[in-house]
């Protein structure tokens, strides 16, 4: 039988061996991901490979860069596109921002703008407004690419989502976002949204690994849209992206991860909307993706390495066992800093994949006060992970832009009471935080 010292050190050893396989993973989509897909395109960057594009938005309620959204959108580096949005309302104030942009800036009259009408009950807004958006898709179109209203193109942002399409057995071409918030003038960047970005900084790596899509920026053949059947699942789905890999792998096409197309997210956050932010995510993981069970097992796993090793280190410094007190608080110094080197491994891949961009699309070395605060709440966002996750598991409904909807089994879902968006039109004018 081991002693309590041996057991403080087998536990430490393996708390340290599964933040090591966290480490691998970041280091995996590192090497293996980024750097390795970004030499690829740098060695056939002379395609010439450009089809007729239609760039489908949603939108509800008016977000703080949305004004920086439709202007990058319209200055893109391609010749033949057109950019389809569909608004709540025109009560909703995206919509007088989004008219002001076009009078503005849409000299080659590509923007097109629709309300939306008569939202179903079966689905999310969401998906409401990309049904309708669809039927207005040009009869020549070739391409579909989605974009969310929280993304700021770079020019070059239509031509790296389209280009991978060339290879006839890619379905889906994907990225994700980093977020990277500003500071305010009131003190620096918020709790929520530093736990909200380690969040993140494990899931973009987790989603490119296992090719799940990102409806933030994802382009499709329109052929494969109608022939797949997505148009109809949307009808009747909560989340756009979510339906979108059942779809295109019935007809056997791959979902591509391009880290071109990691897109920067600079929206502040309180820690009660990165708590609902999160367990939103993870509701529509445990919905439409297999690979939920992973979380919920990593999920128990880290909590009870956590809670474990917490409890020798305070029985042993308690009873007085200097040696087993030590070992395990060790095992706890170490496993954070490796912890934290996989975050710091995720944006460096982050910054390699986004490095000829500037402005809106960089990130800022962090510094030494922002670091230590990401090395703090690396075991606050830990636990509140198990507990977003719990949540998750045992939602039966969902609150999303002001909406409620009930989720049932089989991935049905009821909206419940629409209501138009009602909000200050100033939120559009400038970055706001999240609310």
């Amino acid at each position: 039988m081991i002693s309590f010292t041996q057991f403080a050190t087998l536990l430490g050893s393996t708390l340290v061996v599964w933040s090591l396989v966290h480490f691998a993973v970041a280091w995996f989509f590192d090497a293996q991901i980024v750097r390795k897909r970004l030499a690829t395109f740098d060695a056939a960057s002379d395609c010439k490979f450009a089809p007729k594009a239609s760039v489908l938005m949603s939108l509800r309620g008016c977000d703080p860069r949305l004004k920086l959204n439709l202007r990058g959108l319209l200055g893109q580096a391609y010749d033949d596109f057109e950019i389809i949005v569909v608004i709540d309302s025109r009560q909703d104030p995206a919509w007088q921002v989004a008219m002001e942009v076009k009078s503005i800036d849409d000299a080659a009259d590509r923007l097109r703008i629709f309300e939306l009408q008569e939202p179903s009950s079966t689905c999310s807004l969401k998906c409401s407004s990309l049904v309708q958006a669809a039927q207005q898709i040009r009869s020549d179109g070739e391409v579909v690419v989605l974009v969310d209203a929280d993304v700021v193109p770079h020019p070059n942002w239509l031509r790296d989502a389209v280009r991978p399409l060339v290879n006839p057995l890619v379905g889906v071409v994907t990225g994700n976002q980093w977020y990277a918030p500003e500071s305010t003038d009131a003190g620096g960047i918020d709790t929520g949204s530093l736990l909200r970005g380690i969040w993140n900084s494990g899931a973009i790596a987790a989603t490119a690994i296992n090719a799940n899509p990102w409806a933030g920026t994802c382009a499709m053949r329109l052929s494969d849209v109608k022939r797949s059947g997505l148009i109809e699942k949307w009808t009747t789905s909560v989340v756009d992206d979510g339906p979108i890999k059942p779809a295109l792998d019935r007809l056997g096409l791959q979902v591509y991860f391009d880290p071109r197309l990691i897109m920067v997210n600079r929206d502040q956050c309180t820690t009660a909307f990165a708590g609902r932010y999160v367990t939103r995510m993870l509701t529509w993981s445990r919905i439409y993706e297999k690979t939920f069970v992973n979380t919920v097992i990593h999920a128990v796993a880290m909590v009870t390495l956590l809670a474990s090793s917490m409890t020798v280190f305070v029985i042993a410094a308690l009873s007085g066992n200097a040696i087993a007190a030590s070992s395990m608080g060790l095992s706890m110094l170490i496993s954070n800093f490796v912890m934290f080197a996989g975050f710091r491994s995720t944006e460096r891949a982050v910054s390699h994949a986004i490095r000829c961009r500037s402005g809106e699309n960089q990130i800022a070395p962090m510094g030494l006060a922002t670091s230590l605060r990401v090395f703090g709440l690396i075991p606050i966002c830990q636990v509140a992970h198990v507990y977003w996750t719990i949540k998750a598991i045992f939602a039966r409904q969902a609150q999303w832009r002001n909406i409620t909807y009930r989720l049932h089994p089989q991935q049905r879902v009821e909206m419940v009471a629409y209501q138009p968006f009602v909000a200050d039109a100033t939120l559009c004018m400038a970055p706001q935080r999240s609310i």
